[in-house]
């Protein structure tokens, strides 16, 4: 079974000092190229004949196990952005001083920690461990470093793809952009489930109560041409930036539905997409099923699309 491509936890344009283009290039080249090295890799094993070479086999398990690193952090470290950093909850506080003694001993460990690694590359951790019961942060120089029994509740990725279109080589302008942006209700929520032995909630900011479908599922439909209707409903101003469409995707202004809902066919099903696949998508699925259509929103929207290695540049947007 593939790794489906998760929807971007963070609205990216909401990040103080971290600018979109930086986070949607991260999300669709680096984690999405994880992604499809993870499905390949796993491919390549299930295909492996009995006796194959034992260097073969090891090259596989070694990148699979880096593969598999790399999505998970990377989806930890989307969903732990989109919040006020510099306002540590009580609660969060508390505990960092049970365990480091103070927020201010955690956060110089952490940033220090950030700080060793800038022009190299790796991923700063702070790390439950279940067999110690305590906390630390955790430097991890590659995908495949993590603690034995042990889960990161929050992840700062300090390889150059997380910050050079931003802040070029000045990795210590990235790491104080990134405590900025901290989502402190995410973390809380990774400790609250490693203390009680549950696993990490899912980092997905989809409306759960709507009908969904993933990339791959779209583009399964449309391979075997089964009629659907793929309608692009990012806003005005987000869409004049790019002529990218979806295959065999039509572009809805989302502020006019009224205009143009009566051109769907009724008795067809519709896929919806939006940059990211939740906010503005999630609304107008809303909106359509209310209408009485057959409507469901893609998870992670053309940003999943993208990120899977879908095509881009089909065709001028509106036509």
């Amino acid at each position: 079974m593939n790794q489906p491509i998760a929807p971007i936890a963070v609205r990216p344009w909401t990040l103080n000092g971290m600018s979109e283009h930086l986070i949607v290039s991260h999300y669709e080249n680096n984690y999405g190229g994880a992604v499809r090295t993870l499905n390949a890799v796993r491919a390549e094993l299930a295909a492996l004949e009995a006796g194959a070479p034992a260097a073969r086999v090891r090259a596989l398990k070694r990148e699979e196990l880096s593969a598999m690193g790399s999505v998970a952090l990377h989806e930890l470290y989307f969903g732990n952005l989109g919040g006020e950093g510099n306002k540590v909850p009580p609660e969060v506080a508390a505990l960092l001083e049970a365990h480091f003694g103070s927020a201010t001993a955690w956060r110089r460990d952490f940033v220090g920690s950030a700080q060793a690694l800038a022009g190299g590359s790796g991923w700063v951790l702070l790390t439950y461990s279940r067999r110690q019961q305590r906390f630390w942060n955790q430097i991890a120089f590659d995908h495949t470093q993590a603690a034995v029994d042990a889960a990161p509740v929050l992840a700062l990725d300090m390889y150059e793809h997380a910050y050079h279109l931003d802040f070029g080589a000045n990795a210590t302008a990235y790491i104080d952009a990134f405590m900025r942006n901290v989502s402190w209700a995410a973390v809380v929520a990774r400790i609250a489930a490693v203390r009680a032995d549950r696993p990490l909630p899912e980092e997905d900011p989809s409306d759960r109560s709507l009908p969904s479908m993933s990339i791959e599922e779209l583009a399964a439909q449309l391979a075997k041409g089964e009629p659907i209707q793929v309608l692009d409903a990012r806003p005005r101003h987000h869409i004049s930036r790019t002529i990218d469409l979806m295959e065999g995707a039509v572009w809805r202004d989302p502020d006019r539905v009224e205009e143009w809902v009566g051109e769907l066919s009724p008795g067809q099903p519709v896929a919806v997409y939006c940059a990211y696949g939740f906010h503005v998508g999630c609304g107008i699925t809303r909106t359509l099923r209310e209408r009485g259509y057959d409507a469901r929103f893609i998870r992670g929207g053309v940003s999943a699309w993208y990120a899977a290695g879908g095509p881009r540049a089909l065709r001028p947007a509106g036509h």
